[in-house]
This record gives C-alpha cells, sequence and structure tokens, in this order.
C-alpha cells in the first residue's frame, strides 16, 4: 500500500499540527467547554474538514474498537477495488474457515461456507448488519487468508499515523492484542470517508441481499440508531451519515459517527458506554444519545474566527544605514485562524511579539525580523514569523562608513595598525637620534681641525 504512505504521513502531520483547539479535558477559560463532559469511557470530536480537536476525553487511552474494527477492513477493500485487484460486482464465495473465530452468538448474517455473494453485498453485510463472517470472507478474498489481511490492517493503520493501533483479527471480536484508541480511529475513519462507495454504505438505513445459492433473500436494517429505528427507537439524528457501532460484553457501546451540517463534517467517537434506565422502566443507550448530543453541541458552539491578521503590523524594527526610513513595520507571515468555542475571542489571547533589537539597511519585503507568540490560558498556543512590510533601501556613504568602522574594529586590522605605528615611531625615533649625532660630531671635529695653531719649531 505504498501508493498511500505519503498521503497517509501528511495526514497524520495536518492532524497534530492543526489540533489547536484548548483539551476538553484541562480546565480553560471557556465555559462552553468546562461544562462539556461525555459519559463514555472515552471520546472524541473532530472536524474533519481541518482535522481540528473540538473535543477529547481520554482520546489517546487504548481501548477495544469491537465491531468498528470493520471501518479498516473496508477501507483495505475499498482500496484493492481502487487498485483494480477486484471490483464491487465480484462474486465470492465464502470459504470453508469464514467463521474462524466466530460462533453463532456474534454478529452475523449467517453466511455459509460456499456461498456466494458480490464483493458490494458483503460490505453491506459488514458495515450495515456489522455481519462478522463477511468481513473475514472479505480479507481472505483480499489477501489470500485471514492472517495476511490482518497484517497489511496493522500496516496500513501504521501508514495513516496511527501510534497505539494493534490488530489480531477483521472484524473486531475481543482480544487482549487487539485495540486502538479514539485519535487511531478518527484517522481510519476519515480515510474511509475519501471513498463516496463506503460513505453511501454506512449511511443506508436499511439493505437487501438477493437470494443467493444458500439462502433466500436477506433484508437488515443498521445498527447505527442515528440512522434507524428499527432496533432502538428514538435516536434517529437527521444530520448523522454514519459510521459504525460496536460492541462487547467487557467494553460496553462504542459508536463512531459522522454528522453534516451548516457546512461542516464533524466525526465523533465515544467509547465505553453504558445503557442506562430511566425513571418510567425505559433503557437509555448512551452510545446513541451522547453521541448526537455531543456532534449537535460541536455544530451550536463553535466558530471559525481569526486571531491574527496577516494585514495587521505588529510593531517596527529600528533601521541603521539608511536615510530612507530609520524603522520599519512588521506583519505576520500568515493569518491565524482557528475553529474555537464561541466564547473564545481574539481578545482572549496573549499575544507576544518577540523583535530584533535593530536590523542593517538594505531591508527586503518579508524578511523575518521577529517572532509573534499567542498565549491562551497561560499556555503557548501557536507562534508565527513576523516579516517587514516593505524594502528599506541602504545609504551607500553610511555603508562605506559602517565598512570602515567595521574594519578598523577587527582584531588582526588593530593588530597591524598597532604594529604600523610601533615602527613607524621606531623610525621616528631613529631618525631623530640620527640627526643629533650628525650634528655634534661635526661641529667638533671642525672646532679642532680650525684651531690648531700649531707651527715649526725653532732651532737654537
Amino acid at each position: 500500500m505504498k501508493r498511500h504512505s505519503l498521503l497517509s504521513l501528511l495526514l497524520a502531520l495536518v492532524l497534530t499540527v492543526t489540533a489547536l483547539c484548548p483539551a476538553a479535558s484541562a480546565e480553560s477559560s471557556s465555559k462552553i467547554l468546562n461544562k462539556m463532559k461525555v459519559k463514555s469511557e472515552a471520546a472524541l470530536l473532530m472536524d474533519m474538514d481541518t482535522d481540528v480537536v473540538l473535543y477529547e476525553q481520554n482520546a489517546d487511552e487504548q481501548i477495544c474498537p469491537a465491531s468498528i474494527t470493520k471501518v479498516m477492513t473496508a477501507l483495505l477493500v475499498l482500496e484493492h477495488i481502487e487498485a483494480g485487484d477486484l471490483s464491487l460486482k465480484d462474486k465470492v464465495t465464502a470459504y470453508d474457515d469464514c467463521w474462524f473465530d466466530l460462533d453463532m452468538t456474534s454478529s452475523n448474517q449467517n453466511i455459509r461456507p460456499g456461498e456466494k455473494m458480490s464483493v458490494k453485498d458483503l460490505l453491506y453485510c459488514m458495515l450495515v448488519a456489522s455481519a462478522n463472517e463477511s468481513a473475514n470472507i472479505l480479507g481472505e478474498k483480499v489477501a489470500g487468508s485471514i492472517s495476511a489481511f490482518v497484517e497489511e490492517m496493522n500496516q496500513r493503520a501504521a501508514e495513516l499515523g496511527c501510534k497505539n493501533t494493534h490488530f489480531v483479527n477483521t472484524h473486531g471480536m475481543p482480544d487482549d492484542e487487539h485495540y486502538t484508541t479514539c485519535h487511531d480511529l478518527y484517522l481510519i475513519a476519515k480515510a474511509a470517508m475519501g471513498y463516496s462507495q463506503f460513505r453511501e454504505i454506512v449511511k443506508t438505513d436499511e439493505y437487501y441481499v438477493d437470494a443467493t445459492n444458500k439462502s433466500q433473500r436477506r433484508h437488515f436494517f443498521n445498527t447505527n440508531a442515528l440512522l434507524s429505528n428499527m432496533k432502538y427507537r428514538g435516536y434517529v439524528y437527521q444530520p448523522c451519515i454514519g459510521i459504525k457501532t460496536g460492541t462487547t460484553d467487557k467494553g460496553g457501546y462504542n459508536l463512531l459517527s459522522a454528522a453534516e451540517k451548516d457546512g461542516k463534517t464533524l466525526v465523533s467517537v465515544v467509547i465505553g458506554c453504558r445503557t442506562k434506565t430511566k425513571k418510567d422502566g425505559s433503557v437509555e443507550y448512551t452510545q446513541f444519545s451522547e453521541s448526537s448530543r455531543l456532534l449537535e453541541w460541536g455544530f451550536e458552539n463553535f466558530d471559525t474566527i481569526t486571531i491574527v491578521d496577516e494585514k495587521q503590523t505588529c510593531g517596527e524594527v529600528p533601521v541603521t544605514l539608511s536615510t530612507e526610513a530609520d524603522s520599519v513595520a512588521v506583519a505576520p507571515e500568515t493569518s491565524i485562524t482557528a475553529e474555537l468555542p464561541k466564547d473564545i475571542t481574539p481578545e482572549s489571547f496573549e499575544m507576544v511579539p518577540s523583535l530584533r533589537a535593530s536590523v542593517e539597511a538594505p531591508v527586503k519585503k518579508g524578511d523575518v525580523l521577529g517572532t509573534l507568540v499567542l498565549y491562551l490560558d497561560g499556555k503557548e498556543y501557536t507562534a508565527v514569523n513576523l516579516l517587514a512590510v516593505n524594502d528599506v533601501e541602504a545609504s551607500a556613504l553610511l555603508k562605506r562608513k559602517a565598512m570602515i568602522a567595521d574594519l578598523l574594529s577587527r582584531w588582526y586590522v588593530k593588530a597591524l595598525i598597532g604594529l604600523a605605528a610601533v615602527l613607524i615611531l621606531a623610525l621616528i625615533l631613529r631618525l631623530t637620534v640620527f640627526r643629533r649625532r650628525r650634528r655634534y660630531g661635526s661641529s667638533y671635529g671642525g672646532r679642532r681641525h680650525g684651531g690648531y695653531r700649531g707651527g715649526r719649531r725653532r732651532r737654537r
């Protein structure tokens, strides 16, 4: 699956870098965030268009995904269809081991060994009715064996950026070595939602499978009560477009759901929900009520705002070596926008610029002259470079003076100047002494020669 590795890496990177919303688990200046608490062991709400975390609760803790596992199984099947390895119309014969590690008490559509069904119908059985044997049949068809397919599941999870996920089967039956996290489930779900066929299947409320060589016509309803009233009444949520339920006796009730409203697509994950008996004796299935509540909370309480505008100046930096200007204004490299609770405004942020003490001309528009750090609730939120907003030309005269001053300030130039000074001084001293000696020597010799009055000795 190498063709997906770059996209997966970028998706994981985008998820890491753009999840700017303050975590709901920490105390925030937002009352909207502080008041929200999901009745589940773990939860996550993401904006799928921006990869922004709107809410998280134990979202990186290991959980048992149960039948939500089938989203990964479906993703691999659709990727192999895209690669041309098979098609939705292909007929698949159920293998002898299609019930491997399963029994009739687990979720199924009673597909028997030797039964022939199309890939499309098997996908509907798996994603709408949550048939476990269908997952095994598809896995073996794609990879040749269930074990090989599971290995491919783990490889694909790693490519998607999943940090804490490990699969041991195609369907999600409980196993201590079969686990994931809310964040990892989101990565898998987003990749799967990229396929129109997947979106069409997971939003289907009921489906018919024509009679096969071993079965009468099948008719089943979606296990997701946000889409269908057939099994659980009173939970239908109109904006819902999927995705998958998952239930285990030990782990409780799970739901991975998505909804579209007001131009947004949100993805919710709730894990480990429990049933609640109401005063009237009826039972509330909180995986559905909490999911729709979380999704609606996300739609109603968040706006995308501009915290910092790239046209907004954030100070000035002194400029030297120019007669054109003595400073240059700076502005953010890019605007900073974020999806935030409605009670957090640009004024909620502390903005701390860090600028260079000065800069020498010439300055070019776009030169990085500092950074702007944004703080929210006392913690660093994000940062952006501050750039010069215009050119500042240098003065040729000031530039030459500066070059000379800089040259003269260098140690080796100072040493050479010092040495030259010493040599000049020595030369001056030598010339001075030499002249004195010459003058003195000339005067003494002349007096002695010119003053001699010697004469011949007289004879007696």
